[in-house]
């Protein structure tokens, strides 16, 4: 399993459009952990009406992008029942073509 953790801060667009190339995977084994710390631009909502398989993690403005990073790579581990679970972590603004996890890999 692959857990791929996101921050975000009101960037809904950018997050929309990172979350569905994440969608068009080849590889299935991942899991997406989100953590909005504190947007006002509806991005949370997007994300909870558009993509129901995301985890969203809730921080506030205070956080910033490595205490955000660091909360959801907590939950990644907490989640993590293998030593062999990755954890991917990705700036919202990242498109990635369909083979991306799996060239990763």
């Amino acid at each position: 399993m692959i857990y791929i953790v996101i921050p975000v801060f009101n960037r809904l667009l950018l997050t929309r459009n990172c979350l569905a190339s994440l969608n068009k995977q080849v590889l299935k084994d991942f899991k997406i952990l989100v953590v909005d710390h504190g947007s006002t631009d509806g991005t949370s909502e997007m994300i909870t009406d558009e993509f129901p398989n995301v985890i969203l993690l809730k921080g506030d403005d205070s956080m910033w992008w490595t205490a955000a990073t660091n909360l959801g790579v907590k939950k990644a581990l907490e989640l993590s029942d293998s030593a062999n679970d990755l954890v991917l972590t990705l700036n919202n603004d990242l498109e990635v073509e369909p083979d991306y996890l799996t060239e990763l890999l």
